[in-house]
């Protein structure tokens, strides 16, 4: 992170919301050894309303370290986690690495923790790695479509990596190429076609290699969302009701946003403002008032918050 924006943390967040991001993907291991760097990234980040995935490489060979890793990291107040799997899983050990690694995950204290892996693109070129293993323990695939160092063209990697990782039920959201010598036009077309394809999301490896052009490219970057109807309906009768306001169907849900969401409802003390409601809320759902207002809201947390106003 030191080799990003100068290592300045209000420049990295104030950057990435310039930029339009979602959210960030950021290193916080390396096989069992923690990186501090992540601890520092993640409160300043959320604030900001941007999603937080705490990303690490792994070894599989000190698979009780790992884990600790990744429980410091869920500690530390990431979204989802994401393992980096690679050559080391690709050898006659892989299998059962990949097997021990996830079991380990599934009886952890962050077992339903959002979980992403990344590995090679192209699951053909790679018979030995543990893709099925991984999909069926995982939430969400990141291949890393690097298609400057396949010499190919960014739409023609992305449409055989997302056709080769479907084979395997999982939800895919590709990792793109911001290094290298790749273009700014290179990354719109891999965009354009992530939306053709209709995935969700994407990420760039990396923000410390990437140039200016290919920020810019990034920048501009927008993924078509559709709605169900049932979403939409649900955010028009929410509006109609005067529970929401009718700004941004996309803002993320912040604690103050909650508490005034509750207060709409007369969940809480009426005719009260944002800060007030807040603190009221606090009080009811005996959360710490010390967190920021703008913090977001995770499910865990609105779930803990529903039961202690014992709504459900």
């Amino acid at each position: 992170m030191n080799r990003s924006e100068n290592g300045s943390l209000d420049v990295l967040v104030k950057r990435s919301i310039e930029l339009g991001l979602a959210g960030l993907i950021v290193k916080a291991w390396d096989g069992s050894h923690c990186w501090s760097q992540f601890d520092q990234i993640v409160a300043p980040a959320k604030r900001a309303g941007l999603i937080v995935a705490a990303w690490g490489y792994s070894y599989g060979n000190d698979i009780p370290g790992e884990i600790r890793a990744m429980e410091r990291a869920v500690s530390a107040g990431c979204h989802w986690l994401v393992i980096d799997a690679e050559k080391e899983y690709e050898g006659d050990s892989g299998r059962d690495k990949a097997a021990s690694l996830l079991k380990a995950v599934k009886s952890s204290s962050f077992k339903d923790v959002v979980l992403g892996y990344t590995s090679f693109a192209f699951p053909s070129l790679h018979p030995k790695f543990p893709y099925d293993i991984f999909s069926s323990n995982c939430n969400v695939a990141l291949p890393q479509v690097y298609w400057g160092e396949f010499r190919m063209r960014p739409d023609q990697a992305l449409q055989r990596s997302v056709r080769e990782m479907r084979d395997y039920g999982l939800s895919v959201a590709p990792v793109g190429q911001a290094f290298g010598n790749v273009t700014g036009e290179q990354i719109r077309v891999f965009g354009d076609e992530a939306e053709a394809l209709g995935l969700s999301g994407v990420s760039f490896w990396s923000w410390q290699h990437a140039t200016a052009e290919m920020m810019h490219a990034v920048r501009v970057l927008s993924l078509k969302k559709e709605e169900s109807d049932w979403a939409e309906k649900a955010w028009d009768r929410a509006v109609a009701k005067k529970v929401l306001d009718g700004t941004n169907p996309r803002g993320t849900v912040t604690r103050e946003m909650l508490a005034v969401v509750l207060d709409n409802l007369g969940l809480l003390e009426p005719d009260v403002n944002a800060p007030e409601a807040l603190e009221k809320l606090a009080q009811k759902a005996r959360f710490n008032a010390v967190h920021p207002g703008r913090e977001q809201v995770d499910l865990f947390l609105l779930s803990v918050i529903l039961e202690r106003l014992g709504i459900i």
